[in-house]
Formats: structure tokens, sequence, C-alpha cells
């Protein structure tokens, strides 16, 4: 890696940013609420890349780190990272689907998360297998240099879970709201008459697994110390800013909540090199947003 000074960290470049990324997320659900359609994928694409701008916009000003002045390290993983992501919005959503595999099967059982799972193995692609690939090719690195490291990822156990223990009363009062019914269970596709399949939930649950570990992997892993070595801990706005925009479409206080999530994640991370309980945490969450969905809805489970 680049042995370059680190830059200072700029509050006026965290603050841009974050406004940048809270004013954005607002306005687009104040647009959609006023009934304008647009398309979501190619607008949260356009999103990232000027969100990005504004990011090294705010850091050239506050402290004169000009575009030339970037690392190599640093524009590989930033062009990367909008690159990879913008495929990912554009061609690896459940509803791009149909690009590749023809129409979607009809809700019900197994077939009726085939859009899911190409979708999980979409973000496997694009936020694990490029990644990686390009940090070994481009930069030299090994997945450890970049939150894979299994040793020492362990020890804050304690503050995630502490951390899991807080959402979930959150959770079990948004599962009450319509809003979030609407939006959950991602799994919606495989009920069939008011039912689920034990066995399918369990595979569900087994690929949300890759999900958010190839989430944290991109987030808090590539994105967040493969820049944090010229940025300092400017790159946790760096990755704050796609990761809040990424949640655009669920509700509301889920997208703002993740800026407090991506904070105290990425610092977390920053602190023990890894992303591996992130992973776990997220998870949890996610499956207990699903659990309630699934319970408020009425749905037996069937084995």
């Amino acid at each position: 890696m680049d042995e370059r000074a680190q830059v200072p960290f700029s509050p006026l470049t965290a603050g841009v940013t974050l406004a940048y990324t809270v004013g954005a997320s607002l306005a687009w659900y104040a647009l959609r609420k006023a009934g304008y359609d647009f398309g979501k994928t190619e607008m949260v694409a356009a999103l990232y890349w000027v969100g990005a701008a504004v990011f090294f916009g705010a850091l050239w000003v506050a402290r004169g780190v000009a575009p030339w002045r970037l690392t190599r390290a640093t524009v590989v993983v930033t062009v990367s990272m909008l690159v990879f992501l913008s495929v990912f919005w554009l061609y690896g959503r459940p509803g791009s689907y149909h690009l590749f595999f023809g129409e979607r099967p009809p809700p019900g059982g197994l077939p009726g998360l085939y859009a899911f799972f190409f979708f999980v193995g979409a973000s496997v692609l694009c936020r694990i297998v490029l990644p990686i690939a390009t940090g070994r090719l481009a930069l030299g690195w090994r997945p450890r240099d970049f939150g894979y490291q299994v040793k020492g990822a362990f020890r804050l156990w304690w503050i995630y879970l502490i951390l899991t223990a807080i959402v979930v009363p959150a959770v079990a009062y948004a599962s009450t709201l319509p809003v979030f019914l609407r939006k959950y269970p991602w799994c919606k596709g495989a009920l069939i008459d008011g039912t689920i399949q034990g066995e399918v939930f369990l595979l569900y649950a087994a690929s949300m697994v890759l999900f958010y570990a190839s989430g944290e992997a991109f987030w808090r892993g590539w994105l967040l110390l493969g820049t944090e070595k010229q940025l300092g801990r400017n790159a946790l706005f760096l990755m704050l800013m796609p990761y809040v925009l990424g949640h655009l479409g669920k509700p509301l206080a889920e997208t703002l909540g993740a800026v407090a999530a991506g904070l105290v994640l990425g610092g977390l991370a920053l602190y023990h090199r890894s992303f591996w309980l992130g992973a776990l945490c997220h998870w949890s969450v996610a499956m207990t947003m699903d659990l309630f969905a699934l319970w408020r809805r009425g749905v037996t489970w069937v084995w």
C-alpha cells in the first residue's frame, strides 16, 4: 500500500458529505411521494457518482487534496466502487432477472425466490469477487488487507451483541406499521396462500448470509479500509454516502437510521480491521425483521 501521509480529518468534508447524503435521500422520498416516477436504479447509480464528486470536492477545499494528489489505491478503490455499484444497481437487482433468464417464475415456493437468489449472486460477484480480483491484480493486495482477516475479528463481540439487542425492540415496533409490511419480508415471493415452507425459508436465510457478508465486505472492507490508508477517518463518510443511498426504496426511517448504523459499524471495523461481526450483526437484524413481518402477516409455517 502507498505510504503517503494520511489526510487529517475534515469536519467540513464530513458535514458536506453527510448533508448531501441525507438531503438527497429526503428529496428522493419527497419526489416519489409527489408522484414523480423516475427510474430508481438509474437515479441511485447517478447519486453515487455525484456523491463521490461532492466528497472529493469538499476534501480538496478543506485539505487541499486535489484529484492528482490521490494515491493510486484511493483512485482504484473509489472508481471501482462506483463502477461495481452502478453495474449492481443497473443489472443485478431482482428486476433484472428477466434480462438473463427470461420471464420471472410466478410467486410461490422456491421458484418465487429465483429472482432474489439472482440478486444475491450479483451481490457476491460485484461486492466480493470483483473487489478481491481488483485488489489483487491492480494493487497487489490480499483480502486480509481490506477486512477479510479473522484474527482479532471477534474481540468486540459484546458490542455487536448490545447493538443487535438495542435494534430488536425498534424492529418489533416497526413491524406494526403498514409501510414496513409493504416492504418486508423479503421472502414474500415464497409465500403460498399465507404459508411458507420451512425448508425454503432456511435456504433463503442461508442466502442472506451471503448477501450481508458481501455488503459488509464491500462497505466496511473494500471501500472503508481500502481508502482509510490515505483518507483516514474521512473515509468513513466516503463509505457512508453510497451505503445510505443504497437504502433508498426502503422505509424512510430505515434509510435515515442507516446513517448511525454505517458510522458505528464503520468505526468498529476501523478499530479491529475486520467486517465479519458487522456482517453477522446485520444478518441477525435482517432475519429479525423478516420473522416479525411473517408473524405480523399471520403466515403459517409448513415443515
